[in-house]
């Protein structure tokens, strides 16, 4: 028998399964039993949870944030020497766009889903998130920061279609940064 998970390991299980739904199926194809079924839970446990599957995935878009914003800033922290933030940042996002295609899925469904009143606020606040934080790391200029952020956007959908031989060689641009 397996050790009781804490309440927020078990929350973390459930945010985890609902970022890889949702980044799978989209806002409203993501099935909520699915979720649950991925988490090990029950459905009606969700919803205790959760209250409703936009407040789930509400919730999920901000814990993938959180992540993303965490390898960022392990990513400058843990940079060698002579390495610009903006690159070291980059480095870290081409690793995670290798790791799981619907982990960063979920971020073009956010974005896609925008104009949802169930979606758009926490997409505007996690994406103004990702931003604030990619500038305080950095140190960068407006410029610079809306140039990471395109090039992000860019191989974030080029990593989607499964087309990164598009953008170029990562590693020569972000040489720029």
């Amino acid at each position: 028998m397996s050790p009781r998970m804490s309440a927020d390991d078990r929350r973390a299980a459930i945010l985890q399964a609902a970022i890889l739904e949702y980044g799978r199926t989209g806002m409203h194809a993501t099935s909520t039993e699915v979720i649950a079924e991925r988490a090990g839970i029950s459905q009606p446990y969700l919803f205790r949870l959760f209250g409703t599957k936009a407040e789930l995935i509400a919730a999920a878009i901000e814990h993938h944030t959180d992540g993303l914003r965490a390898v960022f800033r392990e990513a400058v922290e843990t940079r060698p020497e002579g390495t610009a933030p903006l690159a070291a940042m980059g480095l870290a996002y081409l690793a995670l766009l290798d790791d799981d295609p619907n982990d960063l899925r979920c971020q073009l469904h956010t974005w896609a889903a925008a104009s949802d009143p169930a979606i758009k606020d926490v997409a505007q606040s996690t994406y103004r998130a990702v931003w604030d934080e990619v500038a305080e790391l950095s140190g960068a200029s407006a410029e610079d920061v809306r140039r990471f952020m395109s090039y992000g956007m860019l191989l974030t959908v080029l990593g989607a279609l499964d087309l990164p031989d598009l953008f170029g060689n990562p590693l020569e641009i972000l040489q720029e940064f």
